[in-house]
């Protein structure tokens, strides 16, 4: 938990500090910067292969069949057994066909009221531990959470197949915290609008490798339909696949430690990557898209009138009105230049205490 409140501004901003090697995994090193806030897993998925002679029981909670013309059956899938939390509106699910364990869910929200705050990667991964234990006695998990290898013929441990991280951040202006996040890349990847805010990756084909989404915490779980425009509680969440992690070398319990270094450094890659160097915002991103080109026409000195119908001119003179913008006087390019806007950020409690 951090003690005290580290204060950011947007567009001149030092949330990131370049990482030192103490207590950094050696396949971290590309990695070069950490973020100063607390990191959180909102959501675990991972695979638990068994030792060729060390099986154990299936879990039958039935099977999905696909079956030919003639009744043969063509290819069968067991089924995931969704366990309800009585206490929350939340889930998890799990399958084990005594071979194989897959386990995927918000655990650190199970069995909690929201997932405002929650835990980190390995206490995630100690919580649904001890739930699978409880629910299914009979399994023998003697090995879950390491990872062993033998030779090329058989493998058994832990895969990590899906995490992902976010932390929590207060605002001032969300609006324009999105709209200068919805010009920024990762790596890239452009952003899209989405609900809440700017995402990435999202309408991508590689769907195992990462996603990121900027959105309002407070908006969403207070069920509105749009986000705030001023003070909030806003979060950026970053969703890393299967692929993305095992090409880093992140899909084993081993590499996320107690001391949250990993999950800083990760999260960091991603998140310093927005909150970074000034950037300027144009006071024209406040209008709709269909308003937006007639007034930066406007403002670049062409008359709104020498290209719209008449009928057309007057609908959008009066829109625009609307939003304090008179084109129907001559254009002042002092006045209507871009401007530079500061909009304010600090980090906010994301780790819940655990006795």
């Amino acid at each position: 938990m951090i003690s005290n409140v580290h204060n950011l501004q947007l567009l001149t901003c030092s949330a990131s500090t370049t990482a030192s090697n103490s207590g950094r995994p050696e396949n971290l090193t590309h990695f070069n910067e950490i973020f100063v806030g607390e990191v959180m897993c909102d959501w675990l998925s991972f695979r638990h292969d068994f030792d060729v002679g060390n099986q154990t029981e299936s879990i039958e909670s039935g099977k999905t069949l696909k079956l030919t013309q003639d009744g043969e059956i063509e290819w069968e899938k067991q089924d995931f057994n969704v366990i309800r939390c009585p206490s929350s509106d939340t889930s998890i699910r799990i399958k084990c066909d005594g071979a194989h364990l897959w386990f995927q869910g918000n655990i650190g929200r199970f069995q909690q009221p929201d997932n405002v705050k929650g835990l980190n990667v390995k206490q995630c991964f100690e919580k649904a531990a001890e739930v699978i234990r409880h629910l299914y006695p009979h399994l023998n998990l003697r090995d879950l959470g390491t990872i062993q290898r033998k030779g090329t013929i058989s493998q058994y441990g832990t895969y990590i197949t899906r995490l992902d991280l976010n932390s929590n951040f207060y605002t001032d202006n969300y609006l324009h915290l999105s709209q200068v996040f919805a010009t920024r890349k990762i790596g890239q990847k452009l952003p899209r609008v989405g609900k809440y805010g700017p995402t990435w990756g999202y309408d991508a084909k590689r769907g195992q490798y990462w996603k990121a989404k900027l959105y309002d915490k407070e908006a969403e779980q207070q069920g509105k339909r749009t986000p705030n425009t001023h003070e909030t509680l806003a979060r950026f969440e970053v969703q890393l696949g299967s692929e993305y992690l095992r090409q880093h070398d992140l899909n084993t319990l081993a590499q996320w430690g107690d001391n949250m270094n990993t999950e800083n450094i990760i999260y960091g890659h991603f998140a310093n990557q927005l909150f970074r160097e000034q950037a300027t915002l144009d006071k024209f991103v406040e209008l709709p898209a269909k308003l937006r080109q007639h007034a930066i026409m406007y403002r670049e000195g062409t008359d709104p009138k020498t290209y719209l119908k008449k009928s057309q001119y007057y609908i959008v003179k009066a829109q625009l009105l609307e939003f304090g913008l008179d084109i129907s006087l001559p254009c002042n390019v002092e006045v209507l230049k871009q401007q530079v806007k500061t909009v304010h950020v600090s980090y906010a409690p994301t780790l819940r205490k655990v006795a």
